[in-house]
């Protein structure tokens, strides 16, 4: 009672009160005087207790239409607001997918960003619908607990109709079995005393229905409480909604603010390559330029050399003649053997013929072996263990190939490295894999066995590692911000730094021996540095015409055995894997 409004519990006592004054005193029902009075109060009381519980039933019933209504209007924005999301976040893959087509245009690395970037804000927007389904799932399920409440409310207000009706009836039983015992009443004594003994039985039966009325009080405060209960459940789904939906709304504007700077970054790096390409064009311009100019020396030169060893093998001739003539005076003088003159004379011809064949001698010649497409998606840089190809693709998974039949990956695993993890350089040292990392600018080293476990993770001595090669005793790597060739130490803190061209742009390379092998980007050629005295030295350049991303060798640290280079380029057709021999 004390749970209930201070109207509501006054107007029971006061309706308790006048029935239990009506039944207080049983024999006022035998003076004719008092009967009909006392019947006409307990007949009020109950019409009262009626007209009450109908007005209680009715403000129930607006209540829960309210509440109802209030949850439909709350579905309905939540409704909206979805809706406005996937527009939103339509129109943010429409941007994307349109900026996408530009940028793949560019470079292979720009390319595979993007996908990256476009690929995180699918999952992103997976996850949302994903909590945005769960959210709709519990809204469904408090809209049909709310039902079930409702239902459940009806069937109990059904059930009042129906006891109310038999309340109803027992009460004209009641009052007709007062009416034939107030008839009776006059006859006899006896017949009074079972009147009075059935007014007993009435009053007991009013007070039953009152506490009947009670008990299904208590059953309505006790639905009361359960309905504030899944109220109270739903304004918490409500509240965790709206949290979500702040949680997404900063997560967006996050990613909003990274896509800015990965544009801004994507901008500046095609106005670089822009301006990388006019300079490239101008550089062949002048390479070939530089070429033909070559051509036409070398042509000369030839001509000349022609010129020279027929001039000097006439010279020849003629020094022999005027030898022999003077052969007779040289005996007698004893000046100058004639052996000396024939000794000058031949080396001058050995030196003629031995320089460009010392020249052709001294450079590698190669010759292409094989040229297979590999079934890779993005590969990003290539390693030999000794028996198998292994390449890194941009996704931070490894493959390894067959190099006698490289037509399907024999092994692929995703490495367990903390994301973002884009590879860019690979190398085998005989016992681990390293790899750097271009997304985060560290150097992870793999277990052999099992290179999906990250065994050390060292932070790279440059903003931009590109290119990593192991030399048999220390691993190399080069950073594309900085232009330097970093020598690693056994510890992340010791490594030494060393230049080579400032204007290259290694992309991969590898150690042949004392020569450390690397290929420039930016002049699309294999370049040879030969390694003495702790510091390098330029020895050779190989014009290869196409972009390498991926370099390894086998076979010649020893300078013995079966020489072979794999140069990874891609193609129009995929990944060219090409093998060659010298």
């Amino acid at each position: 009672m004390s749970d209930l409004p201070l109207d509501e519990s006054q107007e029971i006592n006061r309706l308790w009160a006048k029935v239990s004054a009506a039944s207080s005193e049983p024999e006022s029902f035998l003076s004719f005087e008092d009967r009909p009075a006392s019947t006409t109060g307990g007949r009020e009381a109950v019409w009262e207790a009626v007209s009450l519980l109908k007005r209680q039933h009715g403000q129930e019933a607006r209540y829960w239409s309210e509440i109802l209504a209030a949850k439909e209007r709350a579905l309905n924005a939540g409704k909206e607001r979805q809706q406005r999301l996937q527009v939103e976040v339509e129109a943010l893959r429409a941007r994307l997918q349109l900026d996408d087509a530009t940028k793949l245009q560019r470079t292979a690395e720009i390319e595979a960003r993007m996908r990256a970037v476009y690929s995180s804000l699918e999952e992103e927007r997976k996850r949302g619908e994903e909590e945005i389904r769960g959210l709709r799932a519990l809204l469904e399920q408090a809209r049909q607990r709310i039902a079930a409440e409702n239902a459940r409310a009806q069937q109990e207000r059904g059930q009042w109709d129906r006891k109310e009706q038999q309340y109803l009836l027992d009460i004209a039983e009641l009052q007709a079995m007062a009416t034939r015992l107030q008839a009776e009443a006059g006859e006899s004594s006896q017949k009074s005393l079972k009147l009075s003994e059935s007014l007993k039985e009435a009053k007991n039966a009013v007070e039953k229905t009152l506490s009947e009325l009670l008990k299904e009080r208590q059953q309505r405060e006790q639905v009361d409480r359960e309905k504030s209960e899944a109220l109270r459940k739903v304004d918490e789904v409500q509240k965790h909604l709206e949290g979500l939906s702040k949680l997404w709304e900063e997560e967006r504007a996050q990613w909003r603010e990274l896509w800015d700077r990965e544009r801004s970054a994507w901008e500046s790096q095609r106005s670089e390559f822009a301006t990388w390409e006019d300079s490239l064009r101008k550089e062949r311009e002048s390479w070939l330029a530089q070429v033909q100019a070559k051509e036409q020396d070398q042509l000369k030169f030839t001509d000349a050399m022609t010129r020279t060893i027929r001039e000097s093998t006439e010279a020849t001739s003629k020094i022999s003649a005027l030898m022999r003539a003077a052969g007779e005076a040289s005996r007698r003088r004893a000046k100058v053997p004639i052996w000396v003159w024939k000794c000058a004379a031949a080396a001058a011809a050995i030196l003629a013929v031995a320089y460009p064949a010392w020249r052709y001698e001294s450079r590698y010649h190669f010759k292409e072996v094989s040229a297979q497409v590999l079934p890779a998606g993005n590969p990003s840089a290539l390693a030999y263990d000794g028996a198998l190809l292994w390449t890194a693709q941009w996704d931070g998974t490894l493959e390894a190939y067959d190099p006698r039949n490289p037509q399907a990956p024999v092994r692929e695993v995703k490495v367990n490295a903390a994301p973002p993890y884009h590879p860019v350089g690979l190398a085998f040292d005989g016992e681990y894999f390293w790899s750097a990392d271009a997304a985060q600018a560290r150097i992870l080293r793999h277990r052999a066995a099992r290179p999906e476990e990250v065994v050390e993770t060292r932070p790279s001595p440059g903003p931009a590692p590109t290119a990593l090669a192991y030399d048999g005793r220390s691993l190399w790597s080069y950073d594309a911000a900085n232009k330097a060739l970093y020598r690693h130490g056994l510890d992340e803190a010791s490594y030494k730094a060393y230049s080579l061209d400032p204007d290259l742009v290694v992309t991969a390379m590898a150690w042949v021996g004392s020569e450390l092998w690397v290929f420039d980007s930016k002049t699309r050629a294999l370049l040879v540095y030969r390694f003495a005295s702790d510091v390098f030295h330029y020895e050779a350049r190989y014009p290869l015409g196409r972009t390498v991303v991926g370099l390894a060798t086998a076979g010649l640290t020893d300078g013995r055995g079966k020489r072979r280079l794999w140069l990874l380029s891609p193609s129009a057709r995929g990944e060219q894997l090409e093998r060659f021999s010298f």
